[in-house]
């Protein structure tokens, strides 16, 4: 069993560097779990995070895109990374000083650390 706040802590681990917070949600934009500097918006911006992500997997499944593993966006207050892992989202939202191969990196580094533990939740959630 994953415990809550085990998980926050790891997402907190990623928030170095210019990482202002990670988040982990659902493909419907329901927070699961939100590590970093609160400024209210984290519900705003994963809903919005799960809608870009659907609206480019749709683009996918209809032949228009490749398969889609990584999104980046580059906004005037900084960039956010939407990254798959184990049938959720990992989103990380950062301040305009980190470079795009460094977000890249620690989000990926982030989702294959989860992959195993979200999944088996997954999988076990699913049998029941």
């Amino acid at each position: 069993m994953l415990k809550p706040k085990a998980l926050t802590k790891v997402l907190e681990q990623a928030n170095t560097g210019g990482v202002r917070c990670t988040l982990l949600l659902n493909l419907e934009g329901t927070l699961m779990a939100y590590a970093g500097k609160s400024d209210k918006k984290e519900t705003i911006t994963a809903a919005i995070a799960a809608n870009i992500w659907m609206s480019n997997e749709r683009g996918a499944s209809s032949g228009q895109l490749a398969n889609l593993t990584f999104i980046v966006l580059d906004c005037m207050d900084g960039k956010v990374a939407i990254r798959r892992v184990a049938g959720l989202l990992l989103c990380m939202y950062t301040n305009n000083t980190i470079g795009l191969g460094l977000l890249k990196a620690k989000a990926d580094v982030l989702a294959g650390y989860l992959q195993t533990p979200l999944s088996q939740i997954a999988s076990s959630s699913a049998s029941s």
